[in-house]
C-alpha cells in the first residue's frame, strides 16, 4: 500500500512540475504567434487527450517528462510565420527560456508560500566538541544560530561552507530566548577515520598504533577487506575490516549540527505523541546525535563494530545491541504528569519504527519572521539553494557529486517520505526538485532547453539561420547521451536503496 501511495505522490508532483515548466514554452509560445500542437505530460501513448481548437492537450502514459509541441519544430516542416523557426531568433529565445524561469519562479512562489505560512527553522547545535573552538568562546548544546556574519543561516549546508573557508566568523545565536553574539575562528581537524569491523574479538580503545604491523594512518588510506589485527593502546582487536571511510582534514569549529530531537511528533507502534526517548538498550538518548549512534547500535549484526577516529584516537565504539532492545520511555499524561515506563521490542521491529519518517519532532524551533520580512527571507532562501545547485549539477557530467543526484526511483522514494511527513516538507520538495529542472535545463547542453538557447543566440549573433538540419543532429545526439546518464543514475538510486 505505501508503495502504490509513493508512487501516486510522485506522480502528482511531477505532473505539477512539468506543467509549471512547460507552461512557460506554451504562454510565450502563444504570445509570439507560434502554433502549439500539442502540450503533453509524460510520454508514450495518450491516457487523456483533449482536443482544443489550436492545441492538443495529452496525459501520457510514461510520466517521466512532457513536452509541447510547437509548429515548425520537427525537421522538414516548414519556416511559416506561425512556426518556431519561422518568428524572429529572439522570439524563439524568450519562448526556450520561459520553461526553465518558469520552474526557478515556481520555487521561489512556493518558497514565499513556506516560510509565510510555516516559518522556517534554523539550525540548532546538539552538542559541542571538547576543547573546540566552539567550546572555547562559550558556544553549548541547545544554542539556535540565527547569522553567520550578518546573514541568516537556512540550513547545515549553508553554514558549513563559510565555516570551512577557514575565516573568523560571527555568530548571532538564541540562547534561553535572547540573542547572543559571539565570535569564533575555525582550526583545520585531523583526519577522520569511521571502520567497520566483522568477526570482532578483543577491544580497542586510546589510540590506533598499527594495523597488521603496519602504521595505522598509512594502512588505512590504502585499505582492503581482510582479517586484521589492530594494536591499539587499551589493547588488541582482531577481526575481518569490512569498511572504512575517510574524512579528510578541514576547517571546523567543533560543533554537532541538530537535526531532530528525542521527542515523539506522532503515534507510532507503541509509541504515542509527545513521548520522549530516554535510553535505549542502556545507551543514553538525549540528542540526534545519541538517537543516531542507538540507531548504528540496531543496525550492527553479532560479531560486529562500528569505531570512529579522530587521526589515530578513538573517539567511539559502538557495539550491536541484543535481538531483544530495552527502551526507557517518559509520557506525559493529560493532566500534565510525567511517569516513566520501559518497553521491550525486538531489534528489526525498533530500527524499523525509528526509520519512519517524521516520527521525531524537529530540535530547531519555528522562526516566523514577521511582516514583510518573509520576503525577503524567501527570496535570500531560494537564492542560496539556487547558487548551490548552479555550481555543484554541472559536476555530474565529470564524475563528481553523482551520489547526491537523485533519479525517477529516488525521488519516488523521497516523495513517500515527504508525504508521511507533512504538506510543509512536500512543497519544499517540489520547491527544490523544480528549481533543480529549471536550472538543469539552462545547461548550455544539446536537447536541453539551454543548447536551444545557444543556438537562438548565435543566429541572434550572427544574424543569419542556422543550418536547421546540423541542428536537430546535435540534439538528437545530446537526447540519447542524457538518456543514458538517466538509465545511470537510475541505476545509482537502486544501488542507493539496497545499501551498495
Amino acid at each position: 500500500m505505501t508503495a502504490i501511495v509513493n508512487v501516486v505522490a510522485f506522480i502528482l508532483v511531477f505532473m505539477f512540475i512539468v506543467v509549471v515548466h512547460e507552461l512557460g514554452h506554451f504562454l510565450f509560445a502563444r504570445i509570439f504567434g507560434v502554433t502549439v500542437k500539442e502540450f503533453a505530460i509524460g510520454f508514450g501513448p495518450h491516457i487523456y487527450r483533449r482536443r482544443g481548437k489550436r492545441t492538443d492537450f495529452r496525459i501520457n502514459i510514461f510520466p517521466l517528462g512532457g513536452y509541447v509541441r510547437l509548429k515548425g519544430e520537427e525537421p522538414g516542416e516548414a519556416e511559416e510565420p506561425d512556426a518556431l523557426y519561422g518568428v524572429a531568433a529572439w522570439k524563439r529565445f524568450l519562448i526556450v527560456l520561459a520553461g526553465p524561469l518558469f520552474s526557478i519562479a515556481a520555487g521561489y512562489l512556493l518558497f514565499m508560500l513556506i516560510i509565510g505560512t510555516w516559518g522556517f527553522r534554523p539550525i540548532v547545535i546538539d552538542d559541542v566538541v571538547p576543547n573546540s573552538p566552539a567550546q572555547r568562546v562559550g558556544i553549548s548544546a541547545g544554542d539556535v544560530v540565527l547569522k553567520i556574519n550578518g546573514r541568516y543561516v537556512f540550513d547545515n549546508v549553508d553554514m558549513t561552507a563559510v565555516i570551512r573557508k577557514g575565516q573568523p566568523v560571527e555568530l548571532e545565536l538564541l540562547r534561553e530566548g535572547r540573542k547572543v553574539t559571539v565570535n569564533v575562528t575555525p582550526e583545520m581537524t585531523k583526519e577522520q577515520y569511521y571502520l567497520h569491523f566483522e568477526d570482532v574479538q578483543g577491544e580497542i580503545g586510546g589510540e590506533v598504533l598499527t594495523v597488521n604491523n603496519v602504521d595505522f594512518e598509512t594502512y588505512v588510506k590504502s585499505w582492503k577487506r581482510e582479517y586484521v589485527s589492530v594494536s591499539s593502546e587499551r589493547g588488541e582487536l582482531k577481526a575481518v575490516l569490512s569498511n572504512a571511510s575517510i574524512t579528510p582534514k578541514r576547517y571546523a569549529i567543533g560543533i554537532y549540527y541538530g537535526q531532530f530531537s528525542n521527542i515523539i511528533a506522532k503515534d507510532v507502534g507503541p509509541f504515542k505523541k509527545s513521548d520522549v526517548i530516554t535510553s535505549i538498550g542502556g545507551l543514553k538518548v538525549e540528542n540526534s546525535v545519541d538517537l543516531i549512534d542507538a540507531m548504528t547500535a540496531l543496525s550492527l549484526g553479532n560479531g560486529e563494530l562500528y569505531v570512529s577516529l579522530t587521526g589515530r584516537k578513538v573517539d567511539k565504539v559502538i557495539s550491536p545491541l541484543p535481538e531483544q532492545v530495552v527502551v526507557t520511555v517518559h509520557s506525559r499524561s493529560t493532566d500534565g504528569s510525567t511517569s516513566e515506563h520501559t518497553l521491550t521490542l525486538a531489534k528489526e521491529e525498533l530500527k524499523k519504527i525509528l526509520s519512519t519518517p517524521g516520527i521525531f519532532e524537529l530540535a530547531a524551533p519555528v522562526f516566523k519572521p514577521s511582516g514583510l520580512e518573509f520576503l525577503k527571507l524567501s527570496i535570500e532562501r531560494t537564492n542560496r539553494l539556487a547558487l548551490y545547485i548552479w555550481r555543484t549539477l554541472p559536476g555530474i557530467f565529470f564524475g563528481r557529486n553523482v551520489r547526491e543526484v537523485t533519479g525517477p526511483v529516488g525521488m519516488v522514494q523521497i516523495i513517500g517520505q515527504a508525504v508521511q511527513v507533512g504538506l510543509e516538507t512536500i512543497l519544499t520538495i517540489v520547491a527544490i526538485i523544480t528549481i533543480n529542472l529549471g536550472i538543469f535545463n539552462l545547461l548550455p547542453l544539446p536537447a536541453l532547453d539551454g543548447g536551444r538557447i545557444v543556438f537562438a543566440l548565435l543566429e541572434m549573433v550572427a544574424r543569419r539561420k542556422i543550418n536547421r538540419d546540423v541542428e536537430n543532429l546535435i540534439h538528437t545526439v545530446g537526447f540519447f547521451l542524457l538518456l543514458g546518464l538517466l538509465v545511470f543514475i537510475t541505476f545509482v538510486d537502486v544501488a542507493r536503496m539496497m545499501g551498495r
